[in-house]
């Protein structure tokens, strides 16, 4: 009987503490697959609290998948202690997802190791406030579904892989075209359009990983950039009557996307970086 005794007074304790203690958690539909990018904005969990006394609480979260696996829970042993007045307070991601509280599984922490970033997937956020010291919930979980959306880093279009532009135009204009990021990100999007010329026994790759560009321009919210690159696309070789070959300097190009912070964009499930697959073109021409 007292065991079903005081099993009762902590039900009824819980229930209490519930009712006094009551939780809004506010998710944006699609944050940035970026922890560190997310900001009031993209998260805000509320408390009231209506007991009349400040509370000692501490927050957990858990990460989950659709299908309600667990891929990140709060470690509570670190979290810190938070004191709830009597009234509304407002915490953020700092208190509620944070990166450095957060132990994560799986592919999510794979992806967040190595780029910072959640993979692209659809999620489920749950919080709720327990006791400091043995974890006990005195609060209603709330879940809130959020989605990291699959991004299309953009494409390079024009000079189009492995095309030959003619020097004489070549020296004076090249206009460089693109696709834009996909989806569409809620601020404009960074382009910095990347140039490097492949230079003799050197693969297009090598050059682009050790050779300074020729050209480093950022443009932001469009998806074209007119280069005047005022080169000698001509050498002596190239108007030898004699030569039967096509004499050609090779280039590759590429773009970084960068969010409006200047931060790569992109999700775990691609590179983290934001740089995009590069093109190969050519200027010269057949001599006869």
């Amino acid at each position: 009987m007292k065991k079903l005794f005081f099993t009762s007074i902590l039900i009824c304790a819980t229930a209490a503490g519930f009712t006094q203690l009551t939780t809004t958690l506010v998710v944006a539909p699609q944050p940035p697959a970026s922890l560190i990018s997310w900001t009031q904005r993209d998260l805000n969990f509320i408390v009231v609290n209506q007991s009349g006394a400040t509370r000692q609480v501490k927050i957990k979260t858990e990460l989950k998948t659709t299908d309600g696996t667990i891929v990140g829970s709060t470690n509570l042993a670190k979290a810190r202690i938070v004191i709830v007045g009597f009234g509304n307070d407002i915490f953020s991601i700092e208190d509620v997802f944070s990166p450095v509280l957060m132990q994560f599984t799986g592919k999510v922490k794979t992806s967040l190791d190595k780029t910072g970033k959640l993979p692209a997937d659809n999620y489920q956020l749950c919080v709720k406030l327990v006791t400091p010291t043995d974890f006990v919930p005195i609060s209603e979980e709330k879940c809130r579904n959020f989605t990291i959306a699959a991004l299309q880093l953009a494409i390079p279009v024009m000079p189009a892989n492995e095309t030959t532009l003619k020097p004489e135009a070549a020296q004076s204009v090249i206009t460089f075209r693109w696709t834009p990021v996909a989806p569409q990100p809620s601020s404009p999007v960074t382009y910095r359009l990347l140039v490097f010329e492949v230079l003799d026994k050197q693969t297009p790759m090598q050059a682009l990983r050790s050779n300074l560009p020729l050209l480093q321009k950022e443009v932001t919210g469009i998806t074209q950039y007119i280069w005047q690159p005022q080169l000698a696309m001509l050498t002596s070789g190239e108007t030898d009557s004699k030569a039967t070959q096509p004499i050609k300097r090779t280039f590759i190009w590429t773009l970084q996307c960068l969010d409006s912070k200047g931060q790569p964009l992109g999700d775990g499930n691609i590179n983290g970086d934001g740089i995009s697959e590069p093109a190969i073109f050519y200027v010269g021409k057949y001599t006869n």
